[in-house]
């Protein structure tokens, strides 16, 4: 607005002058015709100096993934995922009933790049631990996938994986991949695209300043130029009575075209497929399943964190490692990441 007031006032002074030359007005007489624009141009100038240069969209986008590898970064230290080493994740192609046929996954996308080829199958989607970013660029062909576990399966730090793999091979003025929690979403009250924003300005207030040549803002902006690839984490957290609802709103919004990751429990996902009259699943995506930890895997984990795995600390842990691979309590709490991770840490 400081802009515009300010071109407003040049235009009245010079309307005021060509008014004193065309009648031959003196100096004091010219003095006072100018005299009304001076305030106004002042203001104006203020205005216009306190007023932020939006970056442009790429620049914002630069800055929003600086922002995330940061904030990401920190999180992964405070969650201890790589204390001692990464939790271990592996995963398998999720159940075809609950996707599109892959087929029609290949003939949307087209033949790959030179430096890939879409696998025969889903079950080429099969990977471990850092293989996610790879798997997600080079194997999905739509890039939209669905990510399914049981709960504390490790689909949080997985998302996370794949953000921070994304985010280190993102190039300059690309889109940013965004992890968002569906928790606080109400899809029967709110829009997607609309919560996004919303997100986007919570967590990154430099995105309320107006996009360069638009009345939106850049968070609404960078949605619009689709630079922000979402990871929508929490799917299950939602209200089991708007997941339909919900799922039909990411569709609608996030179509077909656009990237996209979704985390969800496998029966909820399931649940809302089932649904009588329900038809809806998450178009041109393909899906992965998270698998349970092996006896071997939770083993070398717990003794490893020990510090090492002959040390007398690690001796602790032989009458739970002896219940591994049992259908005791102990056993199955211990067979998923979010498991170890508590156990450990207790």
């Amino acid at each position: 607005m400081g802009v515009a007031y300010l071109l407003l006032s040049l235009v009245g002074a010079a309307g005021a002058l060509v008014l004193a030359w065309r009648f031959g007005l003196g100096v004091a007489a010219t003095a006072a015709t100018l005299l009304p624009t001076a305030a106004p141009g002042y203001l104006a100038w203020r205005a216009l100096q306190g007023q932020p240069v939006a970056p442009s969209l790429p620049e914002a986008a630069d800055r929003v993934a600086r922002a995330v590898k940061k904030r990401w970064g920190e999180e992964e230290r405070f969650r201890r995922v790589h204390d001692p080493y990464p939790l271990p994740v592996a995963w398998e192609a999720a159940a075809e009933d609950l996707l599109v046929p892959w087929s029609q996954l290949i003939e949307r996308a087209g033949p790959p790049g030179d430096d890939c080829d879409w696998p025969a199958s889903a079950a080429g989607l099969a990977g471990s631990d850092g293989q996610i970013g790879q798997v997600f660029t080079d194997r999905v062909p739509t890039r939209r996938l669905v990510v399914l576990g049981e709960p504390g399966a490790g689909k949080s730090v997985l998302l996370i994986r794949l953000l921070q793999d994304l985010i280190s091979r993102r190039l300059a003025g690309a889109p940013v991949p965004v992890l968002f929690s569906l928790a606080s979403w109400d899809p029967v009250d709110q829009g997607l695209e609309g919560w996004l924003a919303d997100q986007l300005r919570r967590a990154h207030p430099g995105l309320t300043a107006i996009a360069e040549a638009d009345t939106a803002d850049l968070a609404q902006a960078m949605l619009d130029a689709e630079l922000i690839l979402p990871l929508l984490d929490g799917f299950d957290e939602l209200p089991t009575a708007v997941h339909a609802v919900a799922l039909d709103a990411i569709n609608q919004y996030l179509s077909a075209a656009r990237p996209l990751v979704l985390a969800a429990r496998t029966a909820a996902y399931r649940a809302t497929l089932d649904r009588p009259g329900t038809l809806v699943r998450l178009n041109a995506a393909a899906g992965i399943s998270l698998l349970p930890l092996t006896r071997d895997q939770s083993a070398a984990y717990l003794r490893r964190n020990a510090g090492h795995p002959d040390s007398p600390a690690a001796a602790r842990w032989d009458t739970v490692i002896y219940h591994l691979g049992t259908r005791t309590p102990v056993a199955q709490a211990l067979s998923t990441p979010l498991g170890l991770f508590l156990a450990r840490t207790i």
